[in-house]
């Protein structure tokens, strides 16, 4: 769900690997947890080629940069009149990871500048900044925290929203606090966390400006957690997220009041087997009201799962199955049901050459008010998947080339595309 709460950034970089040390929950007007090889060229590095980093007193730094180049055939993500460009990347980072005997502090900071040849009002800069870790009490509790600032942009790919000529600039920032304990087998946890959202105002392409800070918006959500661990290596566990999104401006452009609670109901079971297959499956139930009493509520039943598969000691295979329920000023619809399967595959040709694939499918179907026109949009259907190698030419330097497949399908006339992308990055890291 837009909800804040229902996904994560699954990663800082938006073409980076510090995608992956983000909090997901808390990205969610572009989607970074899409499993493309342009946005994530090394999940893993070999263990003969990973970066030493330098120590600093009782922290370990990893400063790096990448340098890419992207082409695309469709700039504008639009079905019709297709325009092709190069997108130059530069995406410095660096994080910090303590390296104390007890308690923990991690913070990453990042950027990515991009360049269009051609059309140079699309050109972006985001930032990111995240800090995490948690405080030991007890041998069997602990204190987790933790904050993010973040200033991104919306994908041209992104269909919740109105487009302006540039691309749309939004903050997001906030935090979040847990505590965690275990008594033999049984396991307790709490959570609150705390997120906003700010947008920019857009300009469209006739000039006129697109006020949108009717999304802005701060979503408060508290966890509950219970978990039992039966066997050494498998515990059964339940959740409980509850929540309320709360816009600055109660009433929307559409006139529709979105504020309003929902919460999510987990129940599953992590495990460990032959210390080759980890992960966790689980069911979850979605449930999400709004204080217009014209906007029907959004709820459903949905399979979740999150996977990492070892057959062998040079192959890694990734599974994950995810949902929730997304916001959206969409004039015709209160919100959307979301399910995006993914599967990549990481495999070491040699010590130093590793190979991968990816493909994921994601469903977005709308909960479209009373009334809406028969063209309104239903749903959005969107298949990616790609390939790409990379070369580790030393623990500082990589080359890494892929390529990306994509496609939307829509029942909204004329709003489709298909979307071919290469991707060419020279990684360097300490």
């Amino acid at each position: 769900m837009s909800r804040i709460s229902g996904q994560i950034l699954g990663a800082l970089v938006v073409a980076g690997i510090f995608v992956l040390s983000l909090t997901p929950e808390y990205a969610e007007a572009q989607y970074y947890d899409d499993p493309g090889l342009g946005q994530e060229p090394v999940t893993t590095f070999p263990q003969d080629y990973k970066p030493l980093g330098i120590r600093a007193g009782s922290f370990m730094l990893h400063p790096g940069v990448q340098l890419a180049a992207e082409f695309t055939d469709n700039v504008f993500f639009t079905q019709n009149n297709t325009v092709n460009d190069i997108v130059y990347h530069v995406r410095p980072y660096i994080t910090a990871q303590s390296t104390w005997s007890r308690h923990s502090l991690n913070v990453s900071a990042a950027a990515d500048f991009a360049f269009y040849g051609d059309y140079s009002s699309q050109n972006y800069e985001d930032y990111f900044f995240n800090v995490d870790g948690r405080v030991d009490v007890k041998n069997r509790s602990y204190f987790s925290y933790g904050g993010n600032y973040m200033i991104l942009h919306e994908d041209r790919s992104n269909r919740d929203s109105v487009q302006g000529f540039d691309p749309t600039k939004y903050h997001t920032y906030g935090w979040n606090l847990g505590y965690d304990h275990s008594f033999n087998r049984l396991s307790l946890g709490a959570a609150y966390a705390m997120q906003w959202l700010d947008y920019d105002d857009s300009v469209l392409p006739d000039g006129e400006v697109l006020d949108n800070q009717d999304r802005d918006r701060r979503e408060d959500n508290w966890t509950l957690r219970a978990g039992y661990q039966f066997k050494t290596d498998m515990q059964a566990y339940v959740s409980y997220t509850g929540y309320r999104v709360k816009y600055d401006e109660t009433v929307d452009r559409g006139g529709y009041e979105r504020s309003g609670p929902g919460y999510t109901l987990n129940g599953g079971l992590s495990f460990t087997l032959t210390g080759k297959l980890n992960g966790d499956l689980y069911v979850a139930y979605h449930h999400r009201t709004y204080d217009d009493p014209t906007l029907p509520g959004i709820d459903g039943w949905a399979m979740g799962a999150g996977l990492q598969w070892n057959p062998t000691y040079l192959t890694s295979v990734y599974a994950r199955v995810d949902s929730g329920i997304e916001e959206t000023v969409n004039q015709f619809s209160s919100g959307y049901f979301r399910t995006l399967y993914s599967v990549r595959v990481d495999h070491e040709l040699t010590r130093f050459i590793q190979l991968n694939a990816f493909v994921s499918y994601s469903n977005n179907d709308y909960t479209e008010i009373p009334g809406a026109p028969q063209d309104a949009r239903e749903y959005d259907k969107i298949w990616r998947n790609g390939v790409g190698a990379t070369w580790f030419i030393n623990r500082s330097i990589y080359l890494n080339a892929s390529y990306a497949w994509e496609k939307l399908k829509t029942n909204v006339p004329d709003d489709g595309y298909t979307v071919n992308r290469i991707w060419l990055v020279l990684g360097l890291e300490r």
